[in-house]
């Protein structure tokens, strides 16, 4: 933990009286109290003269990052604090302090009614008539991850817990055990991938050891996280076009992949199915296994275009292929999860974006994270 004499400490003093008129009358780091835990500490304790001479002290917690879960293990210690000093003479306001704070983290500080500051010199403090709202954009986000979260197994863990979301429509808990079954993956890659999603305040947990369960709490925001993730990645894409007696490729294309395997109909093609009329459907997109773009293009007799595409080849694997649907009306169909369907519609084709948001109200019934 950084000190808590740090410049950040000295900046959020300044900006604090340049906001309030407030004067610094005396500073303490390492304060010691009574608490649960031995040896319990605070990192830094301010007291405050008022312009109009009462004085409030500030407890305050010091963190290099801060995250949801960061964040709440800083807020018990606050209340320890606050609770060991309830017969203090002057007021005690509880502050948290960070070089960053991740937007979730500012959201429950306030909810909570936690005064906080960071690097970028958000700030936000209420103390009787005082109140200062400073939201500035996060900087310098630390990089946390050594690999990415949403990619490789990590990326099925979490395409699983989603889905298993949807199925039981949020209200359920899950294990370890059963949600690396699920996903296809060991239950250490599950195990490491929650403890992220934990940090960033997505999943709640209940229980400890073999017997500790998981569930979404926070699915917009896993979702969001995924889709901003999705965007910056370089799937290899063909461009194809085949004729059709209407504008619509779809069936066509259906019934010559009929007996294919590593295929999934995805985009406003497979969204459609879902959700009827969503849009009108002039190409198709179709997830195939990486490396054979060319050989299916010209076993199922598609000729490769730059202009005038209808069929879209889109080279996938792991993730992008789990919880296939076959469409009531289409035997022998592979549709793409409604996750994957999702963040394919965020593509920029068209009204492709427009209809994403449809889709995820409608489909998906997540909301936007505010």
């Amino acid at each position: 933990m950084p000190s808590p004499s740090s410049e950040l400490l000295d900046l959020f003093v300044s900006e604090l009286c340049d906001a309030t008129m407030m004067s610094l009358v005396q500073q303490e780091t390492e304060v010691p109290f009574s608490g649960e835990a031995k040896h319990a500490r605070l990192d830094a304790r301010l007291r405050m003269a008022l312009p109009i001479g009462d004085e409030v002290d500030l407890a305050i917690e010091v963190l290099k990052a801060g995250y949801p879960r960061d964040v709440r293990l800083a807020v018990h210690q606050l209340r320890a604090y606050q609770d060991a000093e309830k017969d203090s003479a002057a007021p005690i306001e509880l502050c948290v302090i960070a070089d960053y704070l991740s937007p979730g983290s500012r959201k429950e500080l306030k909810q909570a009614g936690i005064n906080y500051y960071d690097g970028s010199g958000s700030m936000y403090f209420k103390h009787r008539t005082y109140l200062v709202v400073k939201e500035r954009e996060p900087r310098n986000r630390p990089a946390r991850r050594p690999v990415k979260l949403f990619s490789g197994a990590r990326e099925q863990v979490i395409h699983a817990l989603l889905e298993y979301w949807r199925r039981t429509e949020g209200g359920e808990y899950i294990s370890g055990a059963e949600l690396a079954e699920l996903a296809d993956t060991s239950t250490y890659t599950v195990s490491l991938t929650m403890q992220e999603l934990e940090r960033e305040g997505w999943v709640e947990t209940i229980g400890k050891g073999p017997s500790q369960r998981r569930r979404v709490s926070n699915e917009a925001g896993i979702l969001d996280a995924w889709a901003a993730e999705w965007g910056s990645r370089r799937d290899r894409v063909t461009r194809w076009y085949t004729y059709v007696p209407n504008s619509n490729p779809t069936d066509v294309l259906l019934s010559r992949l009929a007996d294919r395997k590593g295929w999934a109909l995805t985009g406003a093609a497979a969204a459609n199915a879902v959700v009827p009329h969503l849009t009108s459907v002039d190409r198709v997109q179709v997830i195939v296994p990486p490396g054979q773009a060319e050989v299916w293009g010209q076993e199922l007799k598609l000729k490769q275009v730059d202009k005038g595409a209808n069929v879209i080849f889109i080279e996938r694997e792991g993730a992008s292929l789990m919880f296939l649907d076959e469409h009531p009306e289409r035997l022998g169909s592979h549709f793409a999860s409604r996750f994957i369907q999702y963040l394919d519609l965020l593509d920029n084709y068209g009204r492709n974006k427009e209809l994403a948001a449809e889709y995820r109200r409608r489909a998906l019934k997540i909301r936007t994270n505010e």
